[in-house]
């Protein structure tokens, strides 16, 4: 039966109403993704000047403020994903998707390190400097996230974190072997969320389990997986709250009550009670239910954001150590600010070039 021009008007309506929820769903949430760079560059660059040991600014219930805003940043990763793929596309559109996002940005950025940064800050006598093959070679490992954030000796060997130009980027492998996992579990049949409800009780445990047997034997064996462990079970905690058919139905309020009853526990855990690993998962909860009361919101201040986030975080860290080698005697707090205003300027500046040339493409004659 053919369709009336009321109906086919009342569909393309539809369609322009779903658009531009969708515009605005994004726009929220890189407003959140952003918010949550923020804290992350704030607890990298307030540890520069001081070391690897020191507590970043914000450190709450004993963890850095970084820890809790990667987890953050996989947990809404989780969430997207599972939304992707539920929405019906193909496992091919999904990684090209995710490729296409990604990669550009971490060749970009790895190229300004390999051929601006580390001349400038390479002391050419240092033992171990890397000649051009050995740039290649750390262009290549990096932007295929085979050995992401290696050291670059010759470069700050005295600095605090020395010789580490672009420490924030080895999360980008944990985020492509987690959407690695979730695809193939999702290409083999797992639909269900008692799958992952399953797979996030195991990440819990492994990671309890991995985390107290090397505090017990101080053994470095195991060390390596922690980190992957405590962004897994973040990112699996995103899959399983898009899955939940109650979660639809929790709104900004209600996700506002449960962040702090996770974090209200957190505290009590941590003044009251014995140490244990609950509080990490207790205010790792709070933080993603936080996150998803606010990505709920309705406030015109959420609308309007750009997608930056990427680049953003990929520049706080060489970015601040730029800083710091220029100006070994600036304080923390400048520190902060001038990384934070450095790294987000930059990566509007990149978008609006990208942005620009991608609109003089699109009209250029065929």
């Amino acid at each position: 039966m053919a369709r009336t021009d009321g109906q086919i008007a009342a569909g393309n309506g539809r369609l322009r109403r779903e658009k531009a929820d969708e515009r605005d769903d994004l726009s929220r949430l890189n407003a959140v993704r952003l918010i949550v760079v923020a804290l992350i560059g704030l607890g990298y660059a307030s540890t520069m000047p001081v070391g690897p040991g020191a507590r970043e600014w914000l450190n709450l219930f004993g963890y850095d403020p970084s820890l809790f805003g990667l987890q953050v940043l996989f947990f809404l990763s989780g969430w997207l994903a599972w939304r992707s793929l539920a929405s019906g596309r193909s496992l091919l559109e999904f990684t090209a998707s995710r490729a296409r996002r990604i990669l550009p940005w971490v060749a970009l950025y790895t190229l300004i390190v390999v051929a601006l940064l580390y001349p400038a800050l390479c002391d050419h006598g240092a033992a171990g400097r890397k000649d051009t093959v050995g740039l290649l070679r750390y262009f290549i490992e990096t932007v295929t996230l085979i050995r992401p954030g290696q050291p670059m000796p010759g470069a700050l060997d005295e600095a605090r974190y020395g010789c580490l130009l672009q420490g924030t980027i080895w999360t980008l492998r944990w985020g492509a072997l987690a959407y690695a996992g979730l695809l193939v579990l999702h290409a083999l049949g797992a639909r269900h969320w008692d799958w992952y409800a399953g797979l996030l009780v195991a990440g819990v445990a492994a990671h309890i389990g991995v985390d107290g047997w090397t505090d017990r034997t101080g053994s470095d064996l195991l060390g390596p997986a922690i980190p992957g462990l405590r962004l897994a079970v973040a990112f699996l905690l995103g899959v399983l709250v898009r899955q939940f058919r109650f979660a639809p139905l929790l709104r900004g309020r209600a996700w506002a009550v449960v962040s702090a009853i996770c974090l209200g526990a957190a505290y009590l855990h941590f003044h009251v009670l014995p140490w244990s690993r609950a509080i990490e998962l207790l205010a790792m909860s709070g933080w993603c239910a936080l996150a998803m009361a606010v990505l709920q919101a309705r406030g015109a201040w959420l609308r309007g954001w750009p997608d930056i986030v990427l680049p953003a975080y990929l520049g706080v860290w060489p970015l601040a150590q730029l800083i710091l080698a220029l100006r070994p005697d600036i304080s923390v707090a400048a520190l902060v600010v001038a990384t934070l205003a450095a790294a987000f300027g930059t990566a509007f500046l990149f978008s609006r070039l990208a942005r620009v040339r991608l609109l003089h493409r699109r009209v250029q004659p065929a």
